[in-house]
């Protein structure tokens, strides 16, 4: 399984996911992620439960949802 971590890192590259949480460009959205997960880096997120349940329950489960309105797979 994919590491949370990478998975962000991937996403926050992405226009549709800069888009979805509001960011002009990876830069904006990694900050975004950091803020809303309350880590300092998203590394944490590998090893913190109480913050990955925050990116699942904030971020993943919502992007897939956005996702999924638009039809598009992930």
């Amino acid at each position: 399984m994919q590491r949370l971590s990478t998975w962000l890192a991937l996403r926050c590259k992405e226009s549709m996911f800069q888009a979805f949480i509001g960011a002009y460009d990876e830069l904006e959205a990694t900050s975004a992620v950091r803020a809303l997960c309350g880590v300092e880096s998203r590394r944490e997120l590998d090893t913190d439960p109480t913050a990955a349940e925050r990116c699942h329950s904030l971020i993943r489960k919502p992007y897939n949802a956005y996702l999924t309105e638009r039809s598009i797979n992930v």
